[in-house]
């Protein structure tokens, strides 16, 4: 890599001013031309440069660096926490002796991939933030993973729309790949396949997703197939092709199942639950939630309370208010348990109190609830199919009252939202 590039990385890491570098040796446009590599400075300004920096004027490459960061990537690429931190204990011992410039960029570029595994996001981000200024001048095998890695953070930040145009400009640079290029390729088209589905984008998804399923495939990464078959499920179901959806949900919960990946197993079984539930198919939908909730030692707190909320859903669709009545509690026992996360879990309480309210006949409280609480909530999360179910429910209950003004109030509440969500 050029010698402009190694400067202006060491000016940036030692936070000298580049004012404060040029000082006594040259002129301000000038390093600023050669930090920008349009001119290549003569040999003894170079030494006065380096000299200033503390850097060595001669860089030689290191052969067990490169093979060491050959075997990280190949950790990060799988998801593999242990063997990446391993890696990252025996490069971090040698990188400090590397003056090399491709050796130290290639370094601070996996290190955003290991922070993300750790997820240490805000050491993620300053690494990011840092490589700004230096990614022009990165060789595209480095762009790729830059880029990649960028849309990786922004996917796990929830905000799917910054992350794909990452992903859309790593693509441009998958072709520099050398190694572990089917890999890379997989991860890449998996990763960016989540972030469509994630858009809506569901054509888009599924030529991803089912691109990195045959990666994965070839080279018998079956854990990640059963993570493609599960989205290729998910999305499918979001098209209403329950027959495709249900087919990949089945062939995760064979991969899952075989190779013992619990955790998968419970999501499968979840994500089945859904499928039926769309369907109307109640009964089967509650056999997927229980199977599911009988793992509950491997779900997260969140996930628990979401499986109790779908399980009363469906045992209220089909009248069993023992039922509801008997899961309302062990949500509720559940939250009140983990009050220290109660706003994290609020959406989930106000769900347990919709139905709370409708289970014992609408006691006093329940319009101040819908219209305080609930829909606001919603609203202001973009939430409108939650809108409409609420605001139908609470127009139903006027009229059961003979409150038609009230009423109506509510179902054009239910219409406005409706509206939004058609012209999302």
């Amino acid at each position: 890599m050029s010698i402009g590039t190694r400067i202006r990385y060491y000016r940036m890491k030692k936070k000298i001013s580049i004012e404060k570098l040029a000082q006594d040796i040259t002129t301000v446009p000038y390093l600023t031309s050669i930090e920008n590599n349009d001119h290549t400075p003569p040999i003894e300004l170079l030494s006065q440069i380096c000299e200033k920096l503390e850097i060595p004027f001669m860089t030689y490459q290191n052969k067990d660096l490169e093979q060491l960061f050959d075997e990280w990537n190949q950790h990060l690429l799988m998801n593999d926490k242990e063997n990446s931190e391993l890696s990252f204990q025996k490069i971090e011992e040698r990188i400090t002796d590397s003056t090399d410039i491709f050796v130290v960029l290639t370094y601070n570029i996996y290190l955003i991939r290991y922070y993300l595994l750790f997820n240490e996001l805000e050491k993620a981000l300053e690494m990011m933030e840092f490589l700004i200024p230096l990614q022009n001048d990165m060789p595209d095998t480095l762009k790729f993973s830059y880029q990649k890695y960028r849309g990786n953070y922004f996917y796990l930040k929830g905000r799917f729309i910054e992350a794909e145009p990452f992903f859309k400009d790593a693509k441009n640079y998958l072709i520099s790949v050398k190694e572990h290029y089917n890999l890379e390729k997989a991860d890449l088209f998996y990763m960016y396949g989540l972030t469509l589905g994630r858009l809506n984008k569901n054509t888009l998804c599924i030529f991803h997703m089912e691109e990195a399923l045959a990666l994965f495939q070839q080279s018998y990464h079956m854990r990640r197939c059963t993570d493609c078959h599960l989205l290729l499920g998910v999305v499918y179901r979001r098209m209403q092709d329950y027959k495709e959806a249900e087919k990949h949900y089945n062939y995760a919960k064979q991969l899952a199942v075989s190779l013992n990946y619990k955790d998968i197993i419970v999501k499968v079984e979840n994500n089945l639950g859904y499928l039926y539930a769309e369907q109307g198919k109640s009964d089967e939908a509650i056999s997927h939630y229980l199977k599911s909730f009988d793992h509950s030692e491997l779900l997260i707190i969140e996930d628990k309370i979401n499986t109790i909320i779908n399980i009363i859903k469906e045992y209220y669709k089909i009248g069993f208010k023992e039922q509801v009545e008997k899961w309302l509690n062990e949500g509720l026992d559940l939250l009140r348990s983990n009050e220290q996360f109660v706003d994290a879990y609020r959406e989930q309480m106000i769900e347990l109190k919709f139905y709370q309210y409708i289970v014992n006949d609408y006691p006093s409280g329940f319009e101040s609830f819908i219209l305080e609480e609930a829909i606001p909530y919603f609203e202001s999360n973009n939430r409108y199919q939650r809108v409409v179910l609420l605001a139908k429910t609470l127009g139903d209950y006027y009229q059961q009252r003979n409150e038609y003004k009230s009423a109506a109030t509510s179902f054009a509440i239910a219409n406005s939202a409706y509206e939004k969500i058609i012209n999302f």
